[in-house]
């Protein structure tokens, strides 16, 4: 219960102090845990008074309650993956979900194989198999962690009115917004309306992206053009940021026009993008300096999965020096142990 109240106090303080952290996802996603394993821990007591064959089925669902979540898990991405691979295409960027429970399903096959052959009595053989749990283990309590994290940022309102509303470019259909950036400039719009009816003067619409290789304009133009047409915004009101190639390119570059628009005056800002990208796009929005939180754009469901794993991924690279280390450490320790049985 201690531990449960230190980590609530230490994620309430990182929390507050700055939400766009890649520590308040592992610290949070900590806390949640300890409070789910307080809450069974707890709960048994009072089962247990009730009733002793209601007590065992409780234990029973505790022992089982791992395995059947990683058995769902892995049904749930070979399930996504399908769906994915019928309605985006057969492209192995729609593969990526898949690939987690095709990792989940190979560790759960070798270790029934291991026990069923007998090589789980061989010392070395485990030893391999307990580094790799291990590190697969890791990368689902951090995957989770920020599946939390993600959560709770994507709900958390926004409490003051920008001057600013940032919508961050997705690639276009050679001079066409698709679906996936419609959603994030309509968004961006509907909060147009919203606080010029709040402030009675509109934010600037701040439209970021480059043109790409496979694009007849740039993403910036487009989506002004789209803006322009479709809701009749006057162009005046609308920045064109059409020089970044990625999200980190669109919140510096989009700093930059900003800081030369606004001139000395201090201002605020918020930035659009799709839901499963709003948390990794939060912390490129805190490397640029820039004053601003996010705003997540609905997405398709069967989509969300397998990007926001791909988002994950990125999130990992952003940060790949901690987990670097995290690696070598496990692997020195388990060479030690191998190194004794040698």
């Amino acid at each position: 219960m201690v531990l449960l109240v230190v980590f609530f106090i230490v994620f309430l303080i990182m929390y507050i102090q700055e939400k766009r952290r890649f520590a308040n996802a592992v610290v949070f996603g900590i806390f949640v845990m300890l409070l789910g394993l307080s809450a069974l821990a707890n709960l048994l007591p009072v089962i247990s008074s009730q009733s002793e064959i209601l007590s065992l089925i409780y234990l029973a669902f505790l022992v089982a309650l791992v395995p059947i979540a990683i058995f769902g898990m892995t049904i749930g991405t070979f399930f996504n993956s399908k769906i994915l691979l019928e309605k985006e295409g057969r492209r192995f960027s729609n593969l990526f979900f898949g690939l987690i429970g095709f990792g989940i399903s190979f560790m759960i096959i070798a270790f029934v194989f291991m026990v069923l052959s007998g090589q789980a009595a061989n010392d070395r053989i485990l030893l391999v198999y307990v580094w790799l749990a291990m590190l697969v283990g890791y990368g689902l309590f951090l995957y989770s962690c920020v599946v939390l994290y993600a959560t709770l940022y994507y709900f958390t309102p926004i409490f003051y009115k920008p001057d600013y509303i940032i919508a961050l470019g997705s690639g276009l259909i050679g001079d066409k917004v698709p679906p996936l950036l419609a959603s994030r400039v309509d968004k961006a719009v509907s909060l147009y309306y919203k606080y010029a009816a709040k402030k009675g003067v509109p934010p600037i619409l701040v439209m970021s992206g480059g043109q790409g290789s496979d694009e007849l304009v740039a993403e910036a133009t487009a989506m002004r053009d789209y803006i322009v047409e479709k809701y009749g915004i006057p162009s005046e009101h609308i920045l064109v940021e059409d020089q970044s190639v990625n999200t980190e390119q669109n919140m510096r570059f989009s700093k930059k026009i900003m800081d030369a628009h606004s001139g000395e005056r201090e201002y605020r800002s918020v930035f659009v993008t799709n839901e499963f990208h709003l948390f990794r796009a939060s912390l490129y929005a805190r490397k640029a300096g820039l004053d601003a939180e996010g705003v997540g754009s609905r997405t398709a469901f069967y989509y969300v999965p397998n990007a926001f794993t791909r988002e994950f991924i990125g999130l990992l690279e952003m940060n790949k020096k901690y987990h670097i280390i995290i690696f070598i450490l496990v692997t020195l320790m388990m060479a030690l142990l191998m190194r004794s049985y040698w």
